[in-house]
């Protein structure tokens, strides 16, 4: 929410934009503030549910990664409107957080777990712009995650966890993910491969489906939100129009 409202606040008429933040501003501090007391000795969140809606038994990269970009785009408000002891407080849970990512997750290539136990996970692009600046290595990573989680249909599953299969459906946003990766870290003619094939998906009302099967034919919920936004971001940075992640304040 924190990273939404900061997206939001870049781009919203600068006339009002301040007092309609204030007003947004006790719904940011109590999201930031819960983020910031999540944070364990090592700096990572607790074991969660991820965006794949089930469990783990370790803290996940699916969680971590938004925490990071959410602790940094708070910092990031607070600092503008003069909420120092916010700024502070929130800066110092990112750069914990941050270090424990990269204590944890970054030799792995960021795995779905800290542990290491459950496979790669697509979610590993939540380290890439606009969601968080990329940290040094995540080029290799990003590569590695995407051969892993590469389907025989051209898409990608969410990821290859040892103890959950995803069969042989390709899912659009975990796909799409990478299209806006490497649309914001200069990879242009990998993020046009990506872009290419899901938009070969779409129906005949040019909608975008949640998954696509074996054989490549689009299935499941029609049209996706999700999927039709992270085209339109990666379709927007390769047009010369990137979008920022929010500053690691050190």
């Amino acid at each position: 929410m924190p990273w939404a409202t900061w997206h939001w606040y870049r781009q919203a008429p600068a006339a009002d934009r301040e007092a309609r933040l204030r007003a947004l501003y006790p719904m940011v501090r109590k999201a930031a503030d819960h983020a910031a007391g999540s944070l364990g000795a090592d700096g990572l969140p607790p074991a969660s549910p991820d965006y794949w809606e089930l469990g783990t038994d370790s803290p996940n990269i699916g969680t971590a990664a938004p925490l990071l970009a959410g602790l940094n785009a708070a910092a990031d408000l607070a600092a503008g409107l003069g909420e120092t002891g916010d700024r502070d407080r929130w800066a110092d849970a990112a750069r914990r957080l941050s270090a424990g990512i990269a204590a944890s997750f970054a030799p792995g290539g960021y795995p779905r777990t800290a542990d290491g136990r459950h496979g790669r996970d697509s979610a590993a692009a939540f380290m890439a712009p606009p969601v968080n600046d990329a940290p040094p290595g995540l080029a290799a990573a990003l590569d590695s995650t995407h051969r892993a989680l590469l389907l025989p249909n051209g898409g990608l599953s969410p990821g290859n966890d040892p103890g959950f299969s995803w069969g042989s459906y390709a899912w659009t946003a975990s796909t799409s993910f990478f299209a806006v990766a490497w649309a914001h870290t200069g990879e242009g003619a990998k993020a046009d491969r990506v872009l290419d094939w899901v938009l070969s998906k779409r129906n005949g009302l040019g909608e975008l489906p949640e998954t696509v099967n074996g054989s490549g034919r689009p299935s499941a919920v029609v049209p996706l939100g999700w999927t039709g936004a992270l085209l339109l971001i990666a379709a927007l940075a390769r047009d010369g129009a990137p979008l920022p992640a929010p500053p690691l304040r050190r």
